[in-house]
């Protein structure tokens, strides 16, 4: 009753103040320390290194790497378990890149280290059993000469194998040759090209990415050059003339208007849509305090107008030794976000306004003052929301989960290119171009995502693509164009879901953690026996859901009746299913599973022996 007489007697100015703190810091992050999860454990070693968010065994969990470590395997429910020595001989790597270059159906590692005298620059053929082979022949094995800082996979003739850059930084550890260009041959190996304008240079070359800027269908290369000087020179920035000349691939340095002629201190690129509006605008940390980060605004084919603070925020003004850009819409509000790591002082978030203004937020857990190298993005606990990674040094480090509480929408997409047969593209869908339409606060929205395999400072974001959807009740479109050309159209999509889109074929929705196994129609929900049993760590549950959707989910009991932990909890149509659950951080003893769904429940024991 007290409450009640207080909230109605507010002022008019005292309620806008608290309507104003509470957008203002609507999104909010929380810092996982608990003792029992590696990554939280893990100790980091070494300067400048990356990290990435991907799927290493397709079970639509996103696993982390961290260079120079290992992989950790995510086994659902926040939990992960390291894999020692997953990528053996790493020695001092800094960057990463994945893609699935031999089309097999698994994602592949290149990882690549400045230090001449102890060469470690590697390609690793995962082998789909959790463990990843050095490939020791051939060009690309040679591990001395493919020394550098920076690697990015990328398809850049349309062949649908994903070819390789690397970013030769001359000057230090010893680097002194030109960048690489690595050409997939289809069959497993490599032909090294020097004979493009990308490998006719030697200079401070950082972390390579690709992206398809203008749109035209072939991918263009953006190479952050930062001699860390504080007097800048120029990018290397390359336009794939592929499409307009018809040929292979063709690349041609851009060296007319301001993105081609700006004095910078480059280090991290980005394309992406800040605004909304259909193209994409460049975005570029630099590594002095006297030159600041660039924001490109794209207004029209080919022409850029580098934004002020007046237009922009502080995000093009802040000064500081800056690595890394990231982007992604951690609020789901339907814009794009900024994380920028720092190499000495406080790395920075934005918070975009949807028009392209940024409103530094400064509270944040992420927020940390010291050196902060490559951040990666991606759902890692599949709630709808983006969670982030950051490398540093070991007080600075910090696996952060987004616990952002404002009902907004989401979707999440993995795309999956159907690869050579039948001219499909990459596996890995890189350069594939995605873009939806829905109502957000009444107003018709398109937003625009690019999949690549570089996308921070020596890192990438998962391969997923991650949309906000504000308060939007349906997709009303949502457009895959694919890099062979096949673009694919979807209408009246439901939202707040996980769906795999296949090239040619069509877009299902994928339940976190559940295989269905047959979608013949059973008679009523049934809940089997684990599998084994007992088990140790990791047993199979099958059920059965009867005709129509329901919203079912499975939890895992102690013997004191205490649930420990939640399965899934989804809306499922009928069929056939199974799960598993893998106990690796629990001790021995009898447990229960319970099935529910509506007026259904059943409970079963399970018994877990170490």
């Amino acid at each position: 009753m007290m409450k009640l007489r207080f909230d109605r007697f507010l002022s008019l100015s005292t309620l806008f103040m608290i309507l104003t703190v509470s957008n203002t810091f609507s999104q909010f992050f929380v810092k996982v320390t608990d003792p029992g999860n590696p990554i939280v454990m893990e100790s980091l070693a070494g300067n400048y290194i990356g990290a990435a968010w991907v799927d290493i065994d397709n079970d639509e969990r996103l696993d982390l790497f961290i260079a120079r470590k290992d992989i950790f395997r995510n086994l659902g429910n926040g939990s992960f378990v390291k894999l020692a020595n997953s990528i053996p001989l790493q020695g001092p790597v800094i960057g990463n890149s994945w893609a699935d270059y031999d089309n097999d159906g698994d994602i592949d590692v290149f990882v690549i280290s400045t230090i001449q005298a102890n060469p470690t620059s590697h390609l690793f053929r995962n082998e789909g059993n959790g463990s990843f082979t050095r490939v020791l022949s051939g060009p690309i094995a040679d591990s001395v000469n493919n020394s550098g800082w920076g690697c990015v996979w990328g398809d850049i003739n349309n062949d649908s194998y994903a070819d390789l850059i690397l970013a030769a930084a001359s000057g230090f550890s010893g680097v002194n040759h030109a960048n690489r260009l690595f050409y997939n041959n289809g069959d497993g190996t490599f032909t090294r090209i020097d004979t493009t304008d990308v490998t006719d240079s030697i200079d401070a070359f950082t972390v390579p990415m690709f992206s398809d800027f203008d749109q035209d269908g072939d991918i263009d290369l953006f190479i952050g050059t930062g001699p860390a000087n504080n007097i800048g020179g120029r990018d290397y920035l390359y336009k794939n003339l592929q499409k307009e000349q018809n040929t292979s691939y063709y690349f041609n340095r851009i060296d007319t208007g301001i993105i081609g002629t700006d004095i910078v201190d480059g280090q991290n690129w980005n394309w992406i849509d800040v605004d909304n509006d259909g193209d994409l605008d460049g975005f570029l940390t630099n590594y002095s305090v006297n030159i600041n980060n660039r924001l490109y605004r794209c207004d029209g084919p080919g022409y850029y107008i580098r934004m002020t603070s007046a237009e922009a925020g502080t995000i093009v003004t802040d000064a500081g030794l800056w690595l890394g850009n990231s982007w992604g819409d951690f609020d789901n509000d339907g814009d794009l976000d900024c994380f920028i790591t720092n190499d000495a002082g406080q790395c920075k978030y934005y918070s975009n306004n949807g028009s392209g203004f940024f409103t530094r937020i400064d509270t944040l857990a992420l927020i940390t003052i010291g050196p902060t190298y490559g951040a990666t993005i991606g759902d890692y606990d599949s709630d709808g929301d983006l969670d982030m990674f950051v490398a540093g040094n070991n007080s600075t480090k910090g696996l952060y989960r987004n616990e952002t509480n404002n009902n907004n929408k989401w979707v999440n997409i993995r795309c999956i290119g159907s690869g050579p047969a039948n001219n499909f593209s990459n596996r890995s869908a890189l350069g594939t171009i995605i873009k939806i339409k829905s109502l957000i606060n009444g107003n018709p929205v398109w937003q625009i995502r690019e999949i690549n395999a570089q996308n921070s400072f020596n890192s990438m974001n998962m391969l997923n693509v991650h949309f906000g959807l504000g308060n939007t009740g349906v997709i009303d479109s949502l457009v895959i164009k694919w890099p062979r050309g096949l673009v694919q159209v979807y209408t009246n999509v439901p939202i707040n879901k996980f769906y795999k889109a296949i090239e040619g074929q069509g877009l299902s929705e994928v339940i976190i953690g559940v295989n269905q196994l047959s979608s013949t129609v059973p008679s009523s929900f049934s809940l089997g026996q684990n599998y084994p049993n007992p088990f140790n760590p990791v047993t199979k549950i099958r059920f059965s859901v009867p005709s129509g959707r329901h919203i079912t989910k499975l939890l895992i009991y102690d013997a004191l009746g205490r649930q420990v932990t939640e399965l899934f909890n989804s809306e499922l149509s009928a069929g056939e299913y199974e799960t598993e659950w893998n106990s690796a951080h629990f001790s021995s003893g009898v447990y229960f599973y319970k099935l529910s769904s509506g007026s259904f429940s059943e409970t079963k024991k399970l018994i877990l022996l170490k």
